[in-house]
């Protein structure tokens, strides 16, 4: 009833509603940034979503992992920004907006949703150890339950929160049509067949097995891959599995521009990359697991387990590549972070109209 009261005196008042982003982000100016900021610095995900909602009429806040963690500070935050909505992101912190809610705040009147992606408790066994991931599965589903809604990006995940009696909202990832001008990069993909990997490059992320398929494939197919560098990859760095490191973001572009063929390691199929990739009309080459749920095998992507076959295939079949795009084109349109943002901007309305 308050909430609802709350959202009468909101139509009647002309105030915007508010959305407050609570993030594992560990970047101490996180919270300090404009929206127009964060969106330059990172044009896709909570960036673009947030910048695109403030054009919706929105006005946003953002705490990172440092002040979502301490219960105290979040609720000075909360009580001074007062949200309609908190949006939490990453699985640190987003527990404690639940918690905090009646014991720490005097204001009350919100909702708080869970935008999810990942599957928590996988990434932090690969990173952690067993008995991290054990404590971060718990964390998830206490999570996903919790929350009073959840947005996710992934089918599998989905999937998983109806097993737990969740209907998680579904909302993909956007792009942007990219901007970029090839005159103006330094940098020239000189293989016959250029294969471009983008991103996070961690063990999770399982991009060693397609570079570590390029040791049986002649140096004119060349895997060129951008992100931050990751040490544990250097034993694969070679004349045909080039590592560019971290690009400002008109290279990478112009990176992605050039290539053949383009490529997913990661099983998932909720990469903020698959929309970005899908936007520069090239084959792509994705892991065979999960992205079975989003791509289709041999009709819009060659789905893989056997990296160096599947580049080798591609460098072969020009008429394979052209078919692959055309059908990627039809069965996998990308929509704008904009129209993302309308998205979330409708299922936060209804939500707060339903109360």
């Amino acid at each position: 009833m308050l909430l609802s009261n709350q959202r009468d005196n909101l139509q009647t008042s002309g105030r915007s509603l508010r959305l407050l982003l609570v993030s594992s982000h560990r970047d101490p100016q996180f919270a300090q940034l404009t929206s127009r900021e964060h969106f330059e610095r990172r044009p896709y995900s909570t960036a673009a979503i947030l910048y695109n909602l403030e054009k919706l009429g929105w006005e946003t806040a953002r705490a990172g992992l440092r002040e979502g963690l301490n219960p105290f500070a979040l609720a000075r935050r909360i009580d001074a920004f007062q949200p309609d909505i908190i949006y939490t992101y990453g699985a640190l912190n987003a527990l404690v907006p639940l918690l905090i809610r009646r014991p720490l705040c005097r204001h009350r009147a919100f909702k708080v949703v869970h935008g999810w992606d990942d599957v928590y408790g996988e990434i932090w066994r690969d990173v952690y150890g067993r008995a991290a991931g054990w404590l971060m599965d718990r964390k998830e589903r206490a999570i996903i339950r919790r929350s009073d809604a959840v947005v996710t990006l992934s089918l599998h995940n989905q999937q998983r929160g109806r097993a737990w009696g969740v209907e998680s909202h579904f909302i993909p990832n956007g792009a942007d049509v990219p901007e970029y001008d090839l005159s103006q990069t330094r940098l020239k993909l000189t293989g016959e067949f250029n294969i471009v990997y983008t991103g996070d490059q961690a063990r999770w992320k399982r991009t060693a097995e397609a570079c570590a398929a390029m040791r049986s494939l002649p140096t004119g197919i060349k895997l060129y891959l951008t992100g931050e560098h990751y040490p544990y990859l250097d034993e694969y760095a070679s004349d045909n599995c080039i590592f560019l490191g971290f690009l400002p973001r008109h290279e990478q572009l112009c990176v992605m521009a050039q290539a053949d063929a383009l490529v997913v390691t990661a099983d998932q199929e909720c990469n903020a990359k698959i929309q970005e990739y899908l936007r520069f009309h090239k084959p792509i080459v994705a892991f065979d697991g999960r992205p079975t749920l989003f791509f289709t095998h041999e009709r819009n992507a060659l789905l893989t387990r056997d990296y160096a076959a599947a580049f080798r295939r591609l460098a072969a079949d020009p008429a394979l590549c052209r078919q692959l795009v055309e059908n990627a084109d039809r069965d996998l349109p990308v929509e704008s972070w904009a129209e993302i943002a309308q998205r979330f901007d409708t299922f936060f309305r209804q939500m707060l109209q339903s109360d």
